[in-house]
């Protein structure tokens, strides 16, 4: 079945509402979202932020786990020009001042609390700051109007949608997506209607292309699983199945046995995650009693992977295992593998070859272009790429070349059939499991501590995770730094993924002759002390 290509979410919603009212578009747990009442009630919550004075340009921030209330924020907010925040329920006091304070919400969308965080009490410490900012909990009403009032509530604003759908462009912001930063504070990612839904447009092609007319049937389920504040979760899983039309699984955590059987129960057809979510599932001394015949192929990327997963993934998981390599200002993915492709050559640092619209080119330290197997720093051009961060002129000027093209901080070289190898990067980004860490986040945390004098985080190779923090700390003078007390300062300040897996204590860390914590330097410390077997 041939899908048109639109301009936003919103319009593929509205789409498949027409073509087949009936069919389920959401699923979670009990609940069922047909694709016309998919339509209906997100115009119903589009006219209650009307309602609420919310108006194009504004922000919507959400603090909720993957799922269908997220999913209905998402095309609300983009049917009225708004351009939605998601935000990690993970995230914690010191995350949430930051990215806040940058957003500057008109409302805040979140669930009373995740786990083992009260999420009612982090909005509570944020201060008389965002006072103004009107706050929608799932499921309560602590502060007023709950967010299932607003799916129910009568507004008489059906001309105010009409209005509000026409008054916007394809170009328009709809998303902010926050990535690692080059000056020390998180870059706010500004993603058009245009780069998400052609992203998702151009993936579902791909998926086509790998597995022929099986994906031609309408009645296709995906796992959606992944959290909406990574790219990868709102651009790649919720976006795909929107534009594809597919029955989306909805879960709003990830783990491999939820996602196994799931696999197992709704026999799911293909199935995405970062490299670590794979490891983490084959190292299951049970995977082998889960039937995972259902599964046509898997999609990887974010991290490096091994000749040794690829394998595990194409002998154990799906016969067709693909890599790509994507950012969250180039693309979510701007490159593929091909299902034949030798998982050695994948291991060495190839990632495919530009999707449709890309381009890559690899230049030196003054933006020349390089000529082809040479390393260099890889930037990216075309309709999927952001054209700038939200409010960050100074994030511009360095994450984007005098003409326009995005500098991903990545090392790579093109060969002569235009495949791309990434070789390292240059930004000092941690990657755990596919989200980005600033070293800054946690040392800021770090030194809030009245023992702590500096602090230097640096990321460490991990085999499930990618990269692990360690964290270098030197005593104030007098004072004696406890490793048990820095973990709980940041598993209180930060979101789990932060937290450092190792801190250690050393009376002087190397600095850089501007005086600021030279992690180069310990980096490779800790690598030669490492491949020598040696204890820091």
């Amino acid at each position: 079945m041939e899908i048109p290509e639109l301009d936003s979410y919103w319009q593929y919603v509205e789409y498949w509402s027409s073509v087949d009212p009936d069919f389920p578009s959401l699923r979670e747990g009990d609940r069922t979202v047909s694709a016309k009442d998919f339509e209906d009630m997100t115009d119903q919550l589009a006219k209650a932020f009307i309602n609420l004075g919310v108006k194009k340009g504004d922000r919507i921030v959400t603090i909720l786990p993957c799922g269908i209330d997220y999913i209905f924020t998402l095309i609300a907010a983009g049917k009225i020009g708004v351009i939605l925040v998601p935000m990690d329920v993970k995230f914690r006091i010191a995350d949430l001042k930051r990215f806040l304070s940058h957003a500057r919400p008109k409302v805040i969308v979140a669930l009373p609390g995740s786990g083992d965080h009260d999420i009612i009490e982090s909005l509570n410490a944020l201060g008389t700051e965002f006072n103004e900012t009107k706050k929608i909990l799932v499921g309560s009403s602590e502060f007023g109007e709950s967010f299932e009032y607003l799916l129910e509530a009568s507004f008489d604003l059906d001309e105010g949608l009409k209005a509000a759908k026409l008054n916007q462009d394809k170009d328009d912001g709809a998303l902010v997506i926050f990535s690692g930063g080059t000056t020390g504070v998180p870059k706010a990612a500004l993603l058009s209607h245009e780069n998400m839904a052609l992203m998702s447009y151009i993936e579902f092609e791909c998926f086509k292309g790998w597995l022929g007319p099986t994906i031609g049937e309408r009645r296709i389920k995906t796992l959606v699983n992944l959290p909406p504040s990574h790219v990868g979760g709102t651009i790649e899983f919720i976006g795909t199945g929107i534009v594809g039309g597919l029955e989306m699984i909805v879960m709003d955590d990830w783990s491999p046995t939820m996602t196994l059987e799931a696999i197992q129960r709704e026999k799911i057809l293909f199935m995405g995650g970062v490299p670590t979510m794979f490891a983490i599932t084959l190292s299951l001394p049970d995977l082998d009693k889960y039937d995972l015949s259902s599964v046509k192929f898997a999609v990887f990327s974010g991290e490096k992977v091994s000749a040794e997963l690829i394998g595990g993934i194409r002998g154990k998981i799906a016969p067709i295992a693909i890599n790509g390599y994507g950012s969250t200002e180039a693309g979510s993915e701007v490159t593929f593998t091909e299902p034949d492709d030798d998982p050695d050559r994948i291991a060495q640092g190839y990632a495919g070859k530009p999707l449709p619209t890309v381009k890559i080119r690899i230049v030196d330290d003054d933006d020349n272009e390089l000529p082809q197997g040479e390393i260099g720093e890889v930037i990216i051009s075309g309709p999927l790429a952001i054209k700038s961060y939200f409010n960050q002129p100074e994030e511009d000027k360095v994450g984007f070349t005098p003409d326009g093209w995005v500098r991903t901080g990545d090392l790579g070289y093109l060969t002569e059939d235009g495949g791309l190898y990434i070789q390292g990067r240059k930004k000092q980004i941690i990657r755990v499991g596919g989200y980005t860490v600033l070293p800054t986040e946690v040392e800021e945390v770090a030194i809030k501590s009245p023992d702590v004098a500096m602090s230097a985080a640096i990321g460490v190779s991990d085999k499930i995770y990618g990269e692990v923090i360690w964290l270098f700390v030197t005593p104030e003078p007098g004072r004696k730094v406890d490793e048990g007390k820095i973990i709980a300062l940041c598993k209180k300040e930060l979101a789990k993924f932060k937290v450092p897996k190792k801190v250690i204590i050393r009376e002087t860390i190397p600095i850089t002759r501007i005086g600021k914590a030279d992690r180069k330097a310990l980096r490779k410390e800790v690598l030669e002390s490492l491949e020598n077997n040696n204890s820091l």
